[in-house]
C-alpha cells in the first residue's frame, strides 16, 4: 500500500513510517493528479491548517475520477465545504491536531470507511438499476394491456419470451422497443 502525504503550512510532524506501507511525500496537493491511483492500494493523507476551496475541488475530483481512501486533517474549515467533502462517505476528516500515535488507527479507519462506502454505493447502483428495470417492465406490461391482454397474461407472455430466449425478464424488457 502506498500512502501519499501532503502537508501544507507545516512540517511533516506525523512521521509516517511503517514496514507495510510505502510513503510518498507530495510537495503540493495538486501533485496527486499526476499519480496513477489504485483504490485498493493507495491512500492520501492531507494535512493543512485551513481547507480552502481549491483543495476541496481537487479532492472532489479525486473522489469522482480515481477514488481512494482520503484522510483530511485541518484546524479550520468552512461548514459548507466540509459537508460537500464528506457527502461521498469515502473521506475521513480529522479536525484539529492529528496525533502521530493515532495515525495508524486513522489510516485503518479511513480504509474501512472507504470500503463500506464503496459497498453502499454498489448496492445503491444495483437498487437504482432494479428500479429502472421495474419501471420498464411496468411500461411494457402496460403496452401489452393496451393491446387487450390482462396483466397476468402480459406477465406470462414476457416470462415465456424470456425463457425461450434464455435470458431474464429484465434483460428482455431492455431489448424491447418502447416507441
Amino acid at each position: 500500500m502506498t500512502v501519499y502525504t501532503c502537508f501544507t503550512d507545516q512540517a511533516d510532524e506525523l512521521q509516517i513510517h511503517d514496514t507495510h506501507w510505502q510513503v510518498t511525500r507530495l510537495t503540493k496537493l495538486q501533485d496527486i493528479e499526476r499519480v496513477p491511483l489504485c483504490n485498493e492500494q493507495d491512500l492520501l493523507v492531507y494535512v493543512c491548517s485551513e481547507m480552502i476551496d481549491v483543495d476541496l475541488q481537487l479532492l472532489l475530483r479525486i473522489m469522482k475520477f480515481a477514488p481512494i481512501p482520503v484522510i483530511v486533517n485541518a484546524k479550520y474549515w468552512q461548514k459548507q465545504a466540509l459537508t460537500r467533502l464528506l457527502e461521498c462517505g469515502r473521506v475521513t476528516f480529522v479536525p484539529g491536531e492529528l496525533e502521530p500515535g493515532r495515525v495508524e488507527q486513522v489510516i485503518e479507519l479511513a480504509k474501512l470507511r472507504f470500503s463500506l462506502a464503496n459497498e453502499q454505493k454498489q448496492k445503491l447502483l444495483q437498487l437504482e438499476s432494479s428500479l429502472e428495470a421495474q419501471k420498464l417492465l411496468a411500461k411494457v406490461k402496460s403496452r401489452l394491456q393496451q393491446n387487450g391482454l390482462s396483466e397476468s397474461q402480459a406477465h406470462k407472455l414476457l416470462q415465456k419470451q424470456a425463457m425461450d430466449s434464455g435470458i431474464s425478464v429484465e434483460q428482455l424488457v431492455h431489448q424491447l422497443p418502447l416507441s
